[in-house]
């Protein structure tokens, strides 16, 4: 039987070195933790032509970003992608990860009151640094969700749908079946929207389509007053541009000089 589409999450060199050259068209990428320090794993890696792309995981963003310089000969070979966590010290990691192209995903999950200012800082940095030419998520998907009035998913945007994304273990048993025991993956996002979109922040959030209650969980009594601040942001920029482009497409439309408007 046909297997449905996967992504494997390794842990471990051994494992690493296994699936690395693996090529099968259901697998969508590996997810790599705990291995970014690991020089070896990296020398070998930029051995191997695969396309198959590799999800490297920082998991101590302040601690580790130095080690992303390894991932430069690697992305000569096969596609890769850094996902830093939103912890204290993160923007170090994406700043760099950026420098080197490479695209990034910023995994928020609740962050805590102390990365705020820097979450807005990555938002700064996205959007005005010449620097950055990879796409960064969430941000990209939250910007073309306010350029075009389609909402968009932020669960899928991070990756984080347990109905989309399967993940297996190095031995290819599920790694999580739903966040939420007892909960059918397919029903996990549609019942958790239900359940926080009547009351709190939540009920009346401009970005709620978007969002789908994401920050509400796993505590759903946690303050968004700061991830609102990073929408608001986003938003801020989207209006720039949309103005930027008005007054582009009206200079555009002014006849040139010596030229008679009809």
């Amino acid at each position: 039987t046909k297997r449905d589409a996967f992504v494997v999450v390794i842990r471990d060199a051994e494992s690493f070195a296994r699936w690395a050259a693996e090529d099968g068209a259901a697998l969508q990428w590996l997810e790599i933790h705990g291995l970014l320090g690991d020089p070896e794993v990296w020398r070998s890696a930029a051995r191997i032509h695969c396309e198959i792309p590799l999800d490297v995981v920082v998991g101590d963003p302040a601690e580790e970003y130095a080690h992303l310089y390894r991932l430069v000969d690697v992305r000569a070979v096969r596609p890769i992608r850094v996902t830093i966590p939103v912890k204290p010290g993160f923007l170090k990691a994406f700043r760099l990860a950026a420098s080197l192209q490479l695209p990034v995903r910023l995994l928020p999950g609740q962050p805590a009151a102390e990365v705020h200012d820097e979450l807005l800082e990555a938002v700064e940095f996205s959007l005005r640094d010449p620097m950055v030419e990879a796409p960064v998520e969430y941000f990209h998907s939250a910007l073309v969700s306010m350029q075009t009035g389609d909402p968009g998913s932020l669960w899928s945007a991070l990756e984080e749908d347990p109905a989309v994304y399967l993940r297996l273990d190095e031995s290819g048993n599920p790694e999580r079946t739903s966040p939420a025991p007892g909960v059918k993956p397919a029903d996990y996002v549609r019942d958790h929207v239900a359940s926080v979109a009547a009351a709190g922040q939540c009920r009346d959030c401009p970005w709620l389509a978007f969002c789908g209650g994401y920050f509400k969980q796993p505590d759903p009594s946690y303050s968004c007053d700061g991830v609102l601040r990073v929408f608001e942001a986003l938003h801020q920029a989207t209006e720039e541009m949309r103005q930027d482009l008005s007054a582009l497409e009206q200079q555009t439309e002014k006849p040139g000089k010596g030229e008679q408007a009809l």
